[in-house]
């Protein structure tokens, strides 16, 4: 290769253009190897992607044309489906003495089990007595007299029953002018149905927090001799959050939108007789809610939609929210209203280095690992985190001070070393990927270190939409658009209700038994009563957590 500059015109140059000369020479060969680097991470990628497609085909071809017998390599270990508290379990029983964690053994403190049965009731107690001919020494005769008691408490299960509520109305005559009297009753929940507040609540807390869907409660219910159907609990779901739990949900709503500080996020529901749709099109349910930060009351709100369109948090905002509103890298939140600012979330982008991370895993040792780039960027990531954490606890003010003096300058030295690896980057590969999404949110993802109510991500949200993917796998879709909506609106007081320290079961209970005494039209401030964070709820409503 022939050389740039001649000799001649290199000693011709001043000190000055030399210094220049230089320090263009040593960004290339800079740019060059950085450009080597995250080719060489790209070919480890390649390789461990096609081992892993490789073993897919492996596995495709297996279950097609293998043997159906249950033979497994050495050193493979089939999942056990069928004993998951065995697998769980050492063979051991457990402690009472002790904790064993995994770097050490700590002592309980004393009285935590007292501390844990304190909040149930002693309904029957067994008791070690001598008695007759026992109580006498048969060395010396004399009667034995107690020293001392030793009290033992467990604990004990007692399944679901059900009673039956017998409502008995006395009609009255007046024997000398024979006007009538009847007492007013308590308005039924449901019209003509054996539902009451506790037996829906049941229902809906078995759906809506754990998970378990109507028609496996039809057979429980079964095995306790009630025959109760799946399409008779879905209505009772659909009619209840329509007339009581709708009530709550749009007071919500309102408190809601005079918030500053909010979360967004979107997950796929199944709708079947969403109209001209196929059945297997997927529709969307979108999460509203503000976290510990906003400085207003806690709250998650459910709105089934259709698609994933852009207007739909549009609609929903309306023009009352103005504020910030923290959510992943969906281009549709990019544009609401001006008055609207966007903060991003530092778990999408950390989560697209952690794939690259994995992808090097087979081939590189940890020493090496170290060394690449997706590596340090997890690791300028987790600093920023680990400053987070020390400052949970501490004001909105004081937390926006400390970002400035500690995670501002990670954040911009984060981004400045991004940058000088932006024009060697293969968009194609897995680190290319991660590195240009982190640059095309910049903004998005600095935005935290404005205000001290904002939140480094979108995690919030994630954990809100936790309890609904996790019952979405056992109920899989939603028959009807009513029934989503319903589905919503009943997540969204359930998972309020849990951000608020309430019990699930024991919330939906009471304000399904007040909403129904309170009419069709209730006053505001009797709703307001009722809402998950007011301090009128009773106390044995709320959890000790």
């Amino acid at each position: 290769m022939e050389p740039i500059f001649t000799e001649d015109q290199l000693k011709n140059m001043s000190r000055e253009a030399l210094i220049e000369l230089m320090q263009v020479m040593q960004e290339k060969q800079r740019k060059t190897e950085t450009k080597m680097k995250l080719m060489e991470e790209k070919q480890k990628e390649l390789e461990f992607l096609n081992a892993m497609l490789s073993d897919r085909l492996t596995l495709a071809k297996k279950q097609r044309f293998g043997a159906s017998s249950e033979k497994y390599a050495d050193g493979y270990e089939q999942m056990n489906l069928f004993n998951e508290s065995e697998a769980a379990s050492d063979g051991e029983p457990d402690p009472e003495k002790e904790i064993e964690v995994t770097s050490h053994k700590r002592k309980k403190h004393a009285g935590k089990k007292e501390e844990d049965l304190s909040h149930f009731e002693v309904t029957e107690r067994i008791e070690y007595k001598l008695t007759g001919q026992e109580r006498y020494c048969p060395d010396c005769g004399k009667k034995y007299k107690v020293v001392t008691k030793e009290t033992v408490k467990r604990l004990k299960f007692v399944p679901a029953r059900f009673e039956v509520v017998e409502e008995i109305s006395y009609v009255y005559s007046c024997p000398e002018c024979g006007a009538m009297k009847r007492l007013e009753k308590v308005p039924a929940l449901i019209k003509g149905s054996i539902a009451t507040p506790s037996l829906v609540a049941g229902i809906m807390n078995a759906k809506y927090v754990n998970g378990m869907p109507l028609a496996r409660q039809e057979r429980e219910f079964a095995r306790y001799n009630l025959k109760l159907s799946t399409k008779t609990m879905a209505n009772w779901m659909v009619s209840c959050a329509d007339r009581y739990l709708r009530l709550l949900y749009d007071r919500m709503k309102e408190e809601f939108l005079k918030s500053r500080y909010i979360h967004c996020d979107e997950t796929r529901v199944q709708v079947i007789d969403e109209p001209k749709q196929q059945g297997s099109t997927q529709n969307w349910m979108w999460v509203y809610l503000t976290d510990r930060y906003s400085e207003a009351p806690q709250m998650v709100l459910f709105d089934y939609e259709r698609t994933r369109a852009g207007y739909h948090p549009k609609n929903f905002l309306g023009d009352q929210f103005e504020g910030y509103l923290t959510c992943d890298g969906y281009q549709a939140y990019h544009g609401l209203k001006d008055s609207i600012v966007v903060s991003g979330c530092f778990t999408h982008a950390r989560r697209r280095f952690d794939a690259a991370l994995t992808a090097l895993k087979k081939d590189f040792t940890k020493e090496q690992l170290r060394g690449t780039v997706a590596y340090q960027a997890m690791s300028r990531i987790g600093i920023l985190y680990k400053i987070e954490e020390l400052i949970q606890d501490k004001t909105p003010e004081e937390r926006y001070l400390e970002r400035q003096k500690q995670s501002r300058p990670v954040v911009d030295a984060f981004f400045e070393w991004l940058h000088s690896m932006e024009d060697s980057v293969d968009r194609s590969s897995l680190i290319g990927d991660a590195i240009l999404y982190a640059l095309n949110q910049e903004t998005y993802l600095r935005r935290y270190l404005e205000d001290g109510h904002l939140s480094i991500d979108n995690n919030s949200a994630e954990r809100a939409i936790k309890n609904f993917a996790v019952g979405r796998r056992n109920w899989l879709f939603s028959k009807s658009i009513r029934g989503a909506d319903a589905s919503a609106t009943i997540y969204s007081i359930t998972e309020t209700a849990l951000l608020n320290g309430l019990k699930p079961y024991l919330y939906l209970t009471y304000v399904l038994d007040q909403l129904r005494r309170m009419g069709s039209f209730p006053e505001e401030e009797k709703l307001d009563q009722l809402l998950p964070w007011s301090k009128e709820l009773p106390e044995e409503l709320r959890t000790t957590e």
